[in-house]
Formats: C-alpha cells, sequence, structure tokens
C-alpha cells in the first residue's frame, strides 16, 4: 500500500490498496469485524464467508470485489462490494470496516473513494450501502450521510424486531 495514491481529480486511487485476495484473508477480515464491537456472530460469519467465496469462485463467480489495506500489524481495514444481482448499473457496498487502531486517518474515506472508483469502472451509476438501525450502528449511519450518500428508506423490524434497515444511496 503506498501512502498516498491520488487520481488527476484529487480522489484516492484504487491501486492505494491490496485487490487479490488471500487465504489469510478470512481469518484477517473476522478478525477485523470482530474487534469492532459492533457485529454479532452472525454478521462476522457473513463477512469471512463473503472472502471464502471470493477464494472459491473468484470475483466473477462470486459477484465479491474486495480492496484491503494491509498495514504494519495485519488488516488496517477493507471493503467488499459487488454488482446487485438482477439491478442495471448499480454496486452494493456489502463492507467497509476499519480496524479501531487505525482509525482517524481517513482511511474509511479513502476506501470508500476507491470503492466508488472502482465501481464506476464497472459501468455502475449508483452505489448502495445497507445497515441496522440499532443504535450502536448510529457511527455508519453518520459515516454513509457524510460522505455523499443519502438515506433512501427505512424498513422497520428487518433484521429483528426492533432492529431495522437503513438503505443509503449515492449517485456516482
Amino acid at each position: 500500500m503506498t501512502s498516498s495514491s491520488k487520481t488527476s481529480s484529487g480522489q484516492h486511487s484504487q491501486a492505494e490498496f491490496r485487490t487479490k485476495v488471500r487465504p489469510e484473508d478470512g481469518p484477517a477480515v473476522e478478525h477485523l469485524v470482530r474487534k469492532s464491537g459492533i457485529f454479532n456472530a452472525s454478521e462476522i460469519a457473513i463477512a469471512r464467508e463473503l472472502v471464502e467465496t471470493n477464494l472459491d469462485k473468484g470475483e466473477e463467480g462470486s459477484g465479491y470485489h474486495f480492496l484491503f489495506a494491509d498495514g504494519a500489524n495485519g488488516l488496517d481495514g477493507y471493503t467488499c462490494y459487488g454488482p446487485m444481482p438482477g439491478a442495471n448499473r448499480r454496486c452494493e457496498l456489502y463492507w467497509i470496516a476499519v480496524d479501531p487502531d487505525a482509525r482517524r486517518h481517513r482511511l474509511g474515506r479513502r476506501l470508500q473513494a476507491a470503492t466508488e472508483e472502482a465501481v464506476r469502472a464497472m459501468g455502475a451509476v449508483y452505489l448502495v450501502a445497507e445497515t441496522s438501525t440499532l443504535p450502536q450502528y448510529e457511527p455508519a449511519r453518520r459515516f454513509y450521510l457524510s460522505g455523499g450518500f443519502k438515506q433512501i428508506a427505512e424498513v422497520p423490524d428487518w433484521l429483528d424486531d426492533g432492529d431495522g434497515l437503513a438503505i443509503f444511496r449515492k449517485p456516482l
């Protein structure tokens, strides 16, 4: 990973991050999302499963693409994104996570910008993200809103009783 890799528009480039999924990424992603202290056991398992599905089927076969921010002590952050099945020129940001020890260095924003660049290259015109409406997910909702996403829907009791789904969209 380079310290600064920007496009001519001043946006950070996906070249700043590793895209090739490695076998050790499954456990590293699991450790990272577990360390955040936000996600439940099912969500942690899903994060790891997406990495393993990519390893088994590849990007095209799985539909899961990744950007990894490798740090001195392991994985500092990552995104998982891909085309929305059945949709035209829409991609979903399935995961964005940053190690709590690596926060405050704009890594989340750099990962977001690089992911947006990657999905634009896929021909996408919208990037969609979803998160829970539980109080502990408030930082995620603020992150999306401050990053140019607009909340387009909220579905109550979607994930569980009292746990709704907040859906965000950003035009590219």
